[in-house]
């Protein structure tokens, strides 16, 4: 059983579009489907009539609207906001498809005909020749392929636009269960086919085919005739122009083929349809549950709005104001287990403003309240606000953290600072536990130090290599437990190890037993276990003179003392609260 419903991916949703009716579901952050519905007009276009300037309108009209269902899934999944009230989206998305367009006739029509000009340049090969000027358009058609092949393979590789192509294939699959009569349930959608005959991917590769054959036909036609113009190698630029120009014609053609190819399985048509499909690869992966969920909800809305007109649209719920979103807070149960600063720093992390702003008029578009709502949620359960914003400040600079590193603490400034006293430019310094990097990042940022970060933990080097790159800080990275991998000399050697006691860490408050890395506070049965490593082989890493510049907990200053006296010089200061906190050893 045929159907004309077809349906397009967009960000963590799908579309589907029926005879009278459209529905967009889209999966918000708290899990739930939501939807937004459309009635469309009763009398069709007449252009929808007239075969060849149907698929040509068809294409404009769905680049247009294309944009617009992905601007309006951007209400409910929205990576950024508009302080204006979201007023520029428009102009954002139209600049962006503006842009897509442009990019997409640089790389599939002037570099093929570019890199085909030059190929036949380089092979003294006669452009204006009967004999050649087949070969001409094959060879365009064969860079344009693979340049396709190319791009997508690289798009496919970012995690968004994976997640796209997964709700792809729950689109196909979806479309597919229904057309095989099946009861469109996730368990039998998962075992349909994600390609599908209408699929916009193979109506690109019918119009890269068509513009190949039709090509080659005017070469032939030119070089027979002797109308040399747009076959000289000089005018490239001209040939590229033409196959703009004729864009419409082979898009005309290719949407008659496509929809021909949809309603037939006759032998003869089959390998056109195969290669459609063989690029659906590209375009489409195996979806999970969920995504199928999404499918399924969009197509059966069609499917009951096209069956029962007296069915009203419904929408996404509209961007409110920043004090009408407090004042939703405040009326919820989070009111009293978030204080106002914790919400505050939230809203301006979120919704990247600085706290001055918190008094402007902003609209905040529905997804962000549900984000926002989430963290806040996290934040009142007890996880710390670092972890939830994902980011934290540390001696003016910003490091991302989650949780597995250590959430910098205002003590470790203390430390930065006396280590940036001790180095330059050309100092040599190693950041040993370097967790999220903020000691050996901030001397290679401030004081222009050659750095190298040391840790254990893979996890916590992958946060430190990301800090790194987004403060322009040039380093080094070593998985190493404690000196075990670590070669060369150095002359300072920064250490914030683990100093809790074993069997203090599970007395600690429940926002750092409960989240902070473990790994990152046990220091063993009275907390000096790393400090006893670094007593016996700091000094094989360190230059004549090289010193250490150490955490210690409130109380260990005289137990870290008495294990460097004999090997350095020894100096304790304190912090803020008058504690026992950095060790400064000069080696002897």
């Amino acid at each position: 059983m045929k159907t004309r419903i077809g349906g397009q991916a967009v960000i963590e949703g799908v579309m589907m579009r029926g005879a009278s009716s459209m529905a967009l579901a889209v999966r918000d952050e708290t899990g739930t489907i939501r939807l937004d519905t459309k009635r469309l007009p009763a009398k069709k276009p007449w252009y929808r009539r007239v075969p060849f300037l149907r698929g040509v309108v068809n294409l404009v009209v769905s680049l247009i609207d294309g944009t617009k269902i992905i601007e309006k899934s951007a209400e409910v999944m929205v990576e950024d906001v508009d302080t204006k009230g979201g007023k520029g989206m428009g102009w954002i998305m139209g600049i962006s498809m503006i842009l897509g367009i442009a990019l997409a006739l640089g790389l599939f029509i002037v570099l093929p005909t570019a890199i085909t000009s030059g190929i036949f340049a380089l092979a003294d090969l006669s452009t204006e020749s009967l004999d050649w000027a087949w070969l001409k358009s094959l060879i365009e058609g064969v860079a344009k392929i693979l340049i396709l092949i190319t791009y997508m393979s690289l798009v496919s590789a970012m995690k968004e636009i994976r997640r796209v192509f997964m709700y792809h294939g729950a689109e196909h699959k979806t479309i597919s269960c229904y057309e095989r009569e099946l009861p469109l349930t996730v368990e039998n959608v998962q075992k349909c086919s994600r390609y599908h005959d209408r699929c916009g991917t193979s109506f690109l590769v019918f119009v890269v085919v068509l513009s190949v054959i039709l090509m080659m036909i005017l070469d032939v036609v030119c070089a027979a005739c002797g109308w040399t113009l747009f076959l000289e190698k000089s005018n490239w630029w001209l040939r590229a122009l033409l196959k703009i120009a004729l864009l419409p014609v082979t898009a005309g053609f290719s949407y008659e083929m496509l929809m021909f190819l949809a309603s037939t399985n006759f032998v003869l048509f089959r390998p056109l349809k195969w290669l459609g499909k063989q690029f659906q690869k590209l375009t489409t992966r195996e979806p999970d549950d969920s995504m199928c969920e999404v499918a399924i909800t969009a197509f059966n809305t069609v499917l009951q709005m096209d069956a029962d007109q007296s069915i009203q649209e419904v929408h996404f719920p509209q961007a409110v104001t920043l004090d009408e979103f407090k004042r939703q807070l405040a009326q919820s149960n989070l009111a009293s287990a978030i204080n106002k600063s914790d919400l505050d720093w939230l809203l301006c992390a979120v919704l990247n403003i600085k706290r001055s702003d918190l008094t402007k008029d902003l609209s905040i578009p529905f997804g962000w309240t549900v984000r926002l709502g989430k963290m806040a949620q996290r934040v009142a359960d007890g996880e710390p606000i670092q972890y939830v914003i994902g980011h934290t400040e540390f001696y003016g600079l910003t490091f991302q953290i989650n949780n597995t590193v250590l959430i910098p603490r205002q003590e470790t400034e203390l430390v930065a600072e006396q280590l940036v006293k001790r180095i330059n430019s050309k100092s040599k310094v190693l950041d040993m536990c370097a967790g999220s990097g903020v000691l050996g990042i901030t001397a290679s940022v401030i004081a222009g130090a050659k750095v190298t970060l040391a840790d254990v933990s893979k996890d916590a080097l992958k946060i430190a290599k990301l800090n790194a790159k987004a403060n322009k800080a040039s380093v080094k990275c070593v998985q190493s437990d404690m000196f075990a991998r670590i070669k060369g000399k150095f002359d300072v050697i920064a250490c914030n190890p683990p100093y809790i006691a074993t069997d203090i860490i599970p007395t600690l408050d429940a926002s750092v037993k409960d989240y902070e890395p473990h790994i990152a506070l046990d220091g063993g049965t009275d907390g000096l276990d790393y400090y006893r490593i670094l007593a016996r082989q700091a000094d094989e890493h360190l230059v004549k003179g090289g010193s250490l510049v150490l955490e210690i907990g409130y109380d260990q200053g005289d137990a870290v003392t008495q294990l460097l006296r004999d090997k350095y010089d020894v100096t304790v200061l304190k912090d803020y609260g008058g504690n026992d906190r950095i060790v400064l050893a000069q080696l002897k």
